[in-house]
């Protein structure tokens, strides 16, 4: 996607905030378009987190190593969903280094938003905080559904939640991926799938 196409895209992507001209040529000075090939990391453990990316095309996840040397998924991301956000919420809010490695699944386009570029815009543009809150929102909604997931007593409880959910992630990554992210052993996982 080349910048012609960056003022369609974000004239879509956030056609309920009425940007208008001034304001779309700002947000597309700071605005950039990256591509990723599959496996390639897109933000490594220990950067600070100062970047919002949204996946325009393809798929990504997050994951962490656990104390036990054990690489454990906690995040998946594709595009026309909750999960198009890929952002690290949870450390940008404690001003701490990211604690996850971001990796594309397969070749991944990602629209990047520096957040500290959109915050020197806030006040020639107040409406900015909104954009900022506006991409942020998603991942409270998120959180709470992950909150319910995890919390589910058993592995088809779980099942079943990350399905009602987001049904897409089924389609785009491979079990043993989801079986991680759920914290349930993948023949546990692949024998609940057997079954519902």
């Amino acid at each position: 996607m080349n910048i012609s196409m960056l003022y369609p895209y974000i004239t879509q992507k956030f056609a309920h905030f009425n940007l208008n001209e001034e304001e779309m040529y700002e947000l597309s000075k700071i605005l950039t378009f990256k591509k990723f090939h599959r496996k390639e990391i897109l933000f490594f453990d220990g950067e600070r987190v100062n970047t919002i990316a949204l996946i325009v095309e393809g798929s990504a996840y997050s994951s962490i190593l656990d104390v036990d040397g054990v690489v454990r998924i906690t995040s998946f991301h594709y595009p026309s969903s909750l999960l198009e956000i890929v952002f690290n919420y949870e450390d940008y809010l404690q001003n701490m280094p990211s604690q996850k490695i971001y990796r594309a699944y397969e070749d991944v386009l990602l629209l990047l938003l520096d957040i500290a570029a959109v915050k020197r815009l806030y006040e020639k543009f107040p409406r900015f905080y909104q954009l900022e809150l506006m991409i942020m929102e998603p991942n409270f909604v998120i959180a709470l559904k992950n909150v319910r997931i995890l919390q589910a007593k058993t592995a088809t409880d779980k099942i079943k939640l990350l399905k009602d959910y987001f049904p897409q992630i089924f389609q785009i990554f491979p079990y043993s991926y989801i079986a991680s992210y759920l914290g349930i052993h993948r023949n546990t996982f692949k024998k609940v799938m057997t079954s519902i």
